[in-house]
């Protein structure tokens, strides 16, 4: 699958990886489109091209929904929103560099079922661990290799 033809879509509201992604689209030449909602507006944001929605909970996630198509990647840590790109052929990358199939949809809807209840039970909530260079290597790495893979370089 071709990925010239394809669009790069960033979640970007909580991305912590924006450089890196900047950085390894360069490289390829493609340009990314930063989804974020209105209250991370900057004019810098705006000038670079960034798309700006509602404020709402989910309304990055309902536009990257509307847009994309087979083929396309989505840069995003909302693994419920991956789990519903992956079902249209889309290819999932996490800011820590995991690349997110179809066939892990169950694992991810019980894992988070089972976070819920623990948070529920226990009023508390863990957060992700600490997001390190490791992790930005990682993602790098990764997001290279998906669109080498593809381009056949």
């Amino acid at each position: 699958m071709p990925i010239k033809n394809a669009h790069i879509y960033v979640d970007a509201d909580s991305c912590p990886v924006q450089e890196e992604i900047l950085e390894v689209c360069k490289h390829f030449l493609l340009r990314p489109h930063f989804i974020a909602t209105v209250n991370h507006y900057s004019p810098e944001k705006a000038e670079a091209g960034w798309m700006f929605v509602d404020d709402g909970s989910q309304s990055v996630d309902i536009y990257i929904l509307n847009h994309v198509r087979n083929g396309d990647i989505v840069i995003t840590q909302d693994l419920s929103l991956a789990v519903l790109l992956t079902s249209k052929g889309v290819y999932v990358l996490t800011p820590r560099g995991k690349l997110v199939k179809e066939n892990d949809a169950d694992l991810i809807m019980n894992q988070k079922y089972i976070r819920q209840q623990t948070m529920k039970r226990t009023k508390k909530w863990k957060g992700p661990s600490a997001f390190t260079v490791k992790d930005r290597e990682k993602f790098r790495s990764v997001f290279k290799d998906l669109l080498s893979e593809h381009e056949g370089i």
